[in-house]
């Protein structure tokens, strides 16, 4: 397909037209599942990111504007095509603002966030973004805020931080859990004796019985500390 020119209605029905030609039928019937929606084409994450590449390089306001469907691939393309956009932060986020509120599934909001390498260099003002994401009351935008900490912040900078908030949130979302479990597993390998004094006061069982398992299932770890771990379990 050709990106270049304006990208209207017809160059958008285009691109529709286009995504057609790149379904896989077995990949289609795996996506179903992960996102829970018969709402899905079947088009791989790196084929998605090509395109996205080749929009970013021509008209991408002019498909932005126009991507209207609730389609999961056409969804995690203007996701994806933020994280190659050569542009200010403050205008990444102006249009992450409206992006966010597209989301539908883990699998958006997950292969969202880990394109948007912006955040490496964001600094101050992408922790401060991703915190007020993080007390959001919609869970997938919640999820995409605790996502760019997982990302972008355990490091020494932040690590504080980020376990204060983390490990005070509260949700009864399953993927709102699951995403801070993720985190507070993954801090816990880079900051045992930080991450454990902030995990043991954790109230929710389901966060901090789960948060255990995975460090359990890690592989940076030895034996005499899995066992430690796992008797730290709430019954």
């Amino acid at each position: 397909m050709n990106f270049e020119g304006v990208f209207d209605k017809n160059k958008y029905q285009e691109l529709v037209n286009y995504l057609d030609t790149l379904k896989d039928i077995k990949y289609k019937e795996f996506m179903k599942n992960i996102v829970g929606s018969d709402n899905v084409l079947g088009i791989k994450t790196d084929k998605l990111k090509s395109v996205a590449k080749e929009i970013s390089k021509n008209d991408y306001l002019g498909f932005i504007d126009n991507n209207k469907s609730s389609v999961h691939e056409l969804v995690l393309l203007e996701g994806l095509l933020y994280g190659y956009l050569k542009i200010s932060f403050s205008e990444i986020k102006a249009l992450l603002d409206k992006y966010i509120l597209k989301l539908d599934n883990w699998a958006e909001v997950d292969s969202t966030v880990s394109n948007l390498k912006l955040f490496k260099k964001a600094d101050k003002e992408g922790f401060n973004y991703a915190k007020k994401l993080v007390h959001n009351k919609k869970p997938f935008i919640k999820r995409f805020g605790i996502i760019i900490l997982l990302n972008y912040y355990l490091h020494d900078k932040y690590i504080d931080k980020v376990l204060e908030i983390v490990s005070d949130l509260k949700s009864k979302d399953y993927y709102v859990k699951m995403a801070i479990s993720w985190l507070m597993s993954t801090a816990y390998i880079k900051y045992k004796e930080k991450t454990l004094v902030y995990l043991v006061n954790i109230s929710d069982d389901f966060i901090y019985n789960k948060t255990l398992s995975k460090i359990v299932e890690s592989r940076k770890i030895n034996d005499k500390e899995r066992k430690f771990i796992k008797s730290l379990k709430r019954n």
